[in-house]
This record gives structure tokens, sequence and C-alpha cells, in this order.
């Protein structure tokens, strides 16, 4: 599968602007709060405002952290790479702004450390305020997505720490708002998002990734296992995604009901599942991308189902 480099650029934006979008992945991070605010929602389907509020800007601060902190943690390999000026043509969603731009030193490393430092400690502070959990939670994510960079050349298996990072952040907002845990809920969570970052971002991505990767000498699926048994492991994983989304959605039924339930099996079918058939059909970096892409939108999607069954459910009269 071939691969062409990619990034997108924000118009109108400054050079030092995009740098800084870039180091953070403003895109992707934007995205990436929704299962932190879906795990609030369903600790509590009316959460207090004030909680909710230093709950977002804790998770915010935090995501921006460890986008900007996985950078810094690859800077030694993406030095080395040859995709990180733009080719026209090809849309990356995890590439706006500017692709790797502590690499392509259009923004420096203590620049970069300082910014990592102080949203990472603005999220740890405000999530120790909340509850010492969500900091421990935080903590834990971090650890994994450091084991994770440490493991780029050495093992393909590393997608699992991956895979673990985002399932353990996210139910940091369920402990922002509530100390009771609802074990079952919590661990089908947990099993949903690990899942769907393993095989909706993590493997698409590095697929989209092969050939810079294997030049590189990194050990990513693709590269040792080849595209067939990615996109093998892929559909496998998206699958439990979709069903593990379905039964969170059942045990949430007082909060989601059949709006969320159904918007959620919906956003599995247009988000994963489809793009995931293309991929295999015609294994490509532009199919692989796309399902990146689509699995990005996913976790937002079904909170907005669930935002829209909790306010429709149960329905007047019912």
């Amino acid at each position: 599968m071939s691969v062409q480099p990619s990034t997108t650029t924000l118009p109108g934006a400054s050079g030092a602007g995009r740098a800084v979008y870039g180091l953070f992945r403003g895109t992707q991070a934007a995205l990436s709060v929704a299962p932190l605010l879906l795990a609030a929602l369903l600790a509590d389907d009316r959460p207090p405002p004030g909680r909710l509020a230093l709950a977002l800007v804790a998770g915010g601060a935090g995501v921006l952290a460890m986008f900007a902190a996985h950078d810094l943690l690859d800077l030694r390999h993406d030095r080395r790479r040859h995709d990180l000026v733009a080719t026209p043509g090809t849309r990356d969603l995890d590439a706006a702004g500017a692709r790797h731009p502590v690499a392509q030193g259009r923004l420096g490393v203590p620049t970069a450390i300082a910014l990592t430092l102080g949203l990472g400690g603005l999220a740890l502070a405000i999530a120790t305020a909340l509850n010492p959990v969500c900091a421990a939670l935080l903590l834990l994510a971090a650890l994994l997505q450091a084991g994770y960079c440490a493991l780029a050349a050495v093992t393909p298996w590393k997608a699992l720490l991956s895979g673990a990072m985002i399932g353990v952040s996210a139910p940091a907002g369920w402990f922002a708002i509530t100390t009771r845990p609802d074990w079952p809920l919590l661990a089908l969570l947990v099993s949903w998002l690990a899942a769907w970052e393993i095989g909706g971002r993590n493997l698409p991505n590095d697929l989209a990734d092969v050939a810079e990767d294997t030049r590189l000498g990194l050990r990513t699926v693709p590269v040792v296992h080849g595209t067939r048994a990615s996109v093998a492991l892929i559909e496998g994983c998206l699958a439990l995604t979709t069903l593990t989304g379905a039964a969170l959605m059942v045990a949430a039924w007082p909060t989601a009901g059949p709006v969320g339930l159904a918007g959620t099996l919906l956003a599995g079918v247009l988000g994963l599942q489809l793009p995931a058939r293309r991929l295999r059909r015609r294994p490509s970096q532009r199919a692989a991308l796309a399902l990146f892409t689509g699995a990005s939108l996913y976790p937002a999607a079904v909170l907005a189902a669930v935002l829209l069954g909790s306010t429709t459910w149960p329905l007047p009269g019912a």
C-alpha cells in the first residue's frame, strides 16, 4: 500500500498558531474530550454545572497535554521522517495545523515542554480537587502512553497499551461527577473505548503510515503482520466496539433510552462498519484515513445521541 505524507493547514492562522495547533492536534483533541463528557453524563444525566465545567476544563487540558507529550516522546523517530511536509490532495484529521511541528523545527523543544507541563499540571490540579481518583486515572493514562512510545520499535502489540490508555482515562469523567462506581457499566465503557481506539484510530493510522514506519524500523501490526492481518484485526475490534457500544446504551437505558441506543448503532454503522468494509475491499492510505476520520467522529456522535436521548426519554406519557 502506497503512503503519501499529509497534513491540513488552518487558513488565516499564523505560522506559530499552526505549530501550536499541530502540537496539540487541536481537531483530534477536541473530539477526544467526548468520551470524558459521555462518562460524566452516564454518571448523572443532570450533572451539577459547576462540576461539569471543571471536568471539561481538566479533560480538555489533559487531552491537549497527552497529544503534545506524544510528539515529544516520539521526537527522535519523528525527526527522521520524510513525511513532515504535506503533499497536496490527502487529508489527515490527525495532522491538522502542522505535522510534528517540534520535529520540523517550527516549535522549540523548551516551548513544547513548557506547554505540555503547564496543561498537564492544570489538568491534574483540577482533577485532584474534583476527586483524587480522577487524577490517579490521568496519571495511569500518562504512564501507559509513555510505555506505548517507548515500545515503538520493540513490539507491534504496543497497540494494546494505546487501547488501555484511552479506556482507563475516560472513567475520570465519571468520577468527576460521583464517587459511586457502577462497575459493570464502567467495565463496558472501558472495553468499548479500548476496542474503538485500537481498531478505529491506532491500527488505521499505522496502516496509513506503513511505508514510512518500515523505513524507520518501527514495529507496528501492519509492518510486522501485513495488511490483510491488520484489516482483519481492525474489523474484529470494530465489531466489538459496535456490540459493546450497544450493550453500554442498554446498561445506561435510564439515561440513553431508545434514542441513545439507535443513535449509537447508527454511528457504528456509518462511522466504523462501512469505512472498515471499504478498507477491506480496497486497502489504501485513503481508505485507512477515511476510517480513521469516521472513527474519530464516532464518540462525539454517540455523545450527541445520548444527550438527545436523555432529553427525550422517558417520552411524555410513557
